[in-house]
């Protein structure tokens, strides 16, 4: 007898049908089932053909209200000269556009139009319509406002932008200024954390913030904000002068280590001399390293607390190295260098009909020309001030950036001055209402995806279309053929359904489009050491702890330590504000969620309790937070386990909105008293550069 899955005892219990799909609530894009009932979602699971197969997290199962919120974005709208949004039809707004973009193209060239994207949502055919057909080099992601400085430390250090790890298979685990169990994104990278912890795996977390993950860490180091560099290479020189280090990998996969070692002696990066500068005493440092380097397999990583610095980039930088001189690469337990499924363009162009960009993207001329994504923050430059050249029209795509990104009058004053602005979103976002056309994008459960997951090996998920698109809205790809259509480039938008061009992506995966298509997802073998047979996709196709690309920029070939350009309290501005993210929020798409909104409906700021008392201030008052170019007030909560001196503001970009019934007015957006801080190198936002005053409002 054939065993009957899971998901059909549902569907002959509850009358439904499952539909594969994918979560796109959060970066993660965690492959789903679907269940649906006369056109409607009723729940959403993890998808249990996929070998990250996992029940969802409260922000994937509340999910289900984007497919029926009444407050979603159901039309296409043009502002008026009254600065009033009005519904037009679809034909009209790609005409608009088009026409415009036409005259941009002829009077400027095609660099004079950026196209900003976030979640990676079919974007292949906005990044073929606008970089190689109109001849944009301008098309990037959102990583400023996100991982920048851990991509670009990945890139230059193992030729890999987003390292993963095994939990599962580790014995020694160092989260620098990562939270996983806080926001709770990556459920089965999550799980496998917890349940090696039981199985003796030792667990140290470095934070100036007792964070989830700390409170279940052996070890919890409270570092000095910002200095988590110093601390790295510290033990790294413990390593390397006690001959700890890994020899046979140190020699054969690791370019530039006798460089490294002594630039790491003759600098000085002791643990004694970190001990000031990091708040963690010599011998805590010298115990450390010298137990990481004995513990095998091991991996040391960074996310938000250190790409949120302008120092960030070289942190990761000697924290990846730190991995690698232990040789803790690829292996099982280890930093896992993820393997891409083999897809292809969803859209066959001819080589003649590219387009040639007139000049380099715009952030190489902004002097990041190692930058992964454009540092969207510095876009109000080369919008008012034309430097490095003018820039007329933004394209805004599931992205906000004027609830994301820092100084949000800038930001505002640049919108007005562009003569094209267009934002394609499933709601009215903040930067939708600053725009001339927006564009109703259809959910993630009216549309088909074809798209890489985070999961370590090489895997692809073939999302379907469970119900019809709400009100007038489109998906992503046939907003492109429309507005390609009316650019003069129709003839390659050319589908009858979206299977279709599914098919050309998918073309070279090594099963049918047809069994791609049922089980909603294909995955190959998770392959460890991928370096013996393949090297490392950096210049010398070895570990760079010397980083020839980076010396042929001009910049420090190797990690270094260096808080010069650091924002640091002073006596007009005595506290260090951090950011956190919420468990139960990730952007527009959870605050106007009544479920979510229900668990948690505002964010707030963290005090330690000593720094409350010298100020007056109670648990649950109302603060002033005011930096050199704004103030906001919000609500405070007293926390023992963040140090003195530092305020946490928790999902400080995502609060204070306005748009959305649910949403609308609660909590508080403090983005506007951040100013542009970015890392002179991977041009990440600095967020967590931001110096306060703190008073009783």
């Amino acid at each position: 007898m054939n065993q009957i899955s899971t998901s059909e005892i549902i569907n002959q219990v509850r009358g439904t049908k499952s539909v594969p799909g994918v979560c796109i609530i959060c970066p993660w894009h965690c492959p789903t089932e679907v269940f649906v009932r006369d056109n409607k979602v009723v729940y959403v699971r993890g998808n249990e053909n996929a070998p990250n197969k996992t029940t969802r997290c409260v922000k994937g199962v509340s999910s289900i209200h984007l497919s029926r919120d009444p407050d979603r974005l159901l039309h296409p709208m043009k502002k008026d000269k009254n600065g009033n949004f009005k519904m037009i039809s679809w034909d009209d707004a790609f005409s608009f556009i088009a026409e415009k973009l036409l005259e941009i193209k002829e009077k400027y060239g095609p660099e004079a139009v950026g196209y900003l994207w976030h979640l990676d949502s079919n974007e292949m055919f906005s990044q073929q319509l606008f970089t190689q057909l109109y001849g944009t080099p301008n098309w990037s992601g959102h990583g400023a406002a996100c991982d920048q400085s851990r991509r670009l430390a990945g890139l230059m250090t193992y030729g890999h932008p987003l390292p993963t790890k095994d939990y599962e298979n580790s014995r020694f685990i160092m989260l620098w200024g990562e939270d996983p169990l806080g926001p709770n994104q990556s459920l089965h990278e999550n799980r496998e954390l917890v349940e090696v912890l039981k199985k003796g795996a030792k667990l140290v977390v470095v934070d100036p913030y007792r964070s989830r993950t700390a409170e279940k860490a052996h070890v919890w180091l409270p570092i000095n904000p910002g200095t988590d560099g110093a601390l790295a290479l510290a033990m790294t020189h413990r390593i390397i002068e006690t001959g700890a280090y890994d020899a046979d990998f140190c020699e054969n996969y690791i370019y530039g280590f006798e460089a490294y070692a002594e630039h790491i002696k003759s600098n000085g990066y002791t643990p004694q001399w970190a001990e000031p500068i990091t708040g963690i005493d010599a011998k805590t440092i010298i115990d450390l390293a010298d137990e990481f380097a004995r513990t095998k397999p091991a991996v040391a990583d960074g996310l938000k607390g250190i790409v949120n610095y302008t120092n960030g980039f070289q942190a990761l930088r000697a924290i990846f190295s730190l991995n690698a001189i232990t040789g803790n690469v690829d292996g099982p337990g280890c930093l896992i260098l993820k393997e891409a499924g083999p897809l292809a363009p969803p859209l066959v162009i001819p080589e003649e009909a590219v387009a040639v960009p007139q000049r380099p993207i715009i952030s190489a001329e902004m002097g990041y020309p190692l930058a992964p994504d454009i540092p969207s923050q510095l876009f109000p430059k080369a919008v008012l001030e034309e430097d490095p050249y003018p820039l007329k029209a933004l394209f805004f795509h599931i992205v906000n950036p004027a609830m994301a990104d820092p100084n949000t009058a800038l930001f505002k004053k640049m919108m007005a001055a562009l003569e094209l602005s267009v934002t394609i979103d499933v709601y009215l976002s903040e930067t939708a209402q600053l725009s001339d056309i927006v564009l109703p994008e259809a959910s993630m459960f009216e549309r088909a995806e074809v798209r890489e997951s985070l999961w370590s090996g090489p895997q692809v998920i073939m999302s379907q279309p469970a119900i019809p698109c709400l009100g007038s809205s489109k998906p992503l790809y046939d907003i492109m053929r429309g507005l390609g259509e009316k650019m003069g480039y129709g003839k390659y938008f050319q589908w009858e359904s979206w299977e279709d061009w599914a098919k050309v992506a998918t073309a070279y995966l090594p099963v049918t489009f047809e069994e791609l298509k049922e089980k909603g997802v294909w995955h190959g073998e998770l392959r460890y050491h991928k370096y013996l047979e393949d090297g490392f996709m950096t210049s010398t196709g070895r570990v760079e702890v010397y980083s020839e690309t980076l010396s042929e920029f001009g910049y420090d070939p190797m990690p270094a330590y260096d808080d010069g350009n650091r924002v640091k309290p002073d006596a007009d501005y005595p506290f260090q504000l951090i950011n956190g993210k919420m468990q139960y929020h990730c952007g527009t798409h959870t605050q106007n969620n009544p479920y979510l909104m229900a668990i948690e409906g505002e964010n707030w700021a963290e005090l330690n309790p000593l720094d409350a008392q010298k100020l007056g201030i109670a648990d649950g008052d109302t603060i002033e937070l005011a930096s050199p170019i704004d103030k906001v007030k919000i609500a405070v909560r007293l926390k023992e386990g963040l140090k003195p001196g530092i305020v946490r503001v928790v999902h400080g970009h995502g609060f204070g909105r306005t748009m959305g019934s649910v949403a609308r007015g609660k909590g508080t957006h403090v983005n506007p008293i951040f100013d542009s801080v970015v890392n002179d190198i991977s041009g990440g936002i600095g967020y967590n550069e931001c110096k306060v005053s703190i008073r009783k409002a």
